[in-house]
C-alpha cells in the first residue's frame, strides 16, 4: 500500500480520492430525528420521486475529512476557516452520490497556508446536487501556530 499525500500539501488542480455513498431511507430518518426536521419532504414519496435527503447529511458527507485520501500527520489540525454552499438540487433517498473535491486556491497568509477547495456532490445520474467552496487552513506539524516573539 502507498503512503498517501499529505492534506496540506495537495495544490491548485489536485484532486483528494472521491467518495461515493447511497443514503437509505433509515440513514435519512436518523437525521431527521436528530435535527427535529419533520417535513413530508423528507419522509414521504411523492410525484417527483423518493424523500429528499436532509441537507446536513449532505454537508456531514462532503467535508474533505471524508475522502479516502484525506490523511494529516499526528499532531496536526485542519482548521475550517470559511465556506460558502450552494443547493442546486434536491438530492434522493436511495440515489447513489458521489462527492469529489478539487483544490482551487492555495495561498499563505500570516505564515500559515490556506487551501481553497470546491466540493461538488453529483447523483448517479449526473445531476449536480450541492457545491461547497471550503477554505481550511492546518495547524500543527510544520505550522505550529505560536505567536512570534
Amino acid at each position: 500500500m502507498s503512503e498517501k499525500k499529505r492534506a496540506d500539501l495537495y495544490k491548485v488542480g489536485e484532486e483528494f480520492e472521491p467518495l461515493e455513498f447511497r443514503v437509505t431511507p433509515e440513514w435519512n430518518a436518523q437525521f431527521i430525528e436528530a435535527l427535529e426536521a419533520y417535513y413530508p419532504r423528507y419522509e414521504k414519496e411523492t410525484e417527483r420521486g423518493s424523500p429528499i435527503v436532509v441537507p446536513g447529511l449532505l454537508i456531514g458527507q462532503s467535508n474533505v475529512t471524508r475522502s479516502p485520501s484525506f490523511r494529516l500527520d499526528p499532531g496536526m489540525g485542519a482548521v475550517h476557516a470559511k465556506e460558502e454552499v450552494e443547493y442546486l438540487n434536491p438530492a434522493r433517498v436511495g440515489k447513489k452520490l458521489r462527492v469529489t473535491w478539487k483544490v482551487i486556491d492555495y495561498y499563505e497568509k500570516r505564515g500559515r497556508p490556506f487551501q481553497v477547495k470546491e466540493a461538488l456532490i453529483v447523483d448517479e445520474d449526473g445531476v449536480k446536487i450541492l457545491r461547497r467552496t471550503i477554505t481550511d487552513t492546518y495547524m500543527g506539524g510544520p505550522y505550529k501556530g505560536g505567536k512570534e516573539q
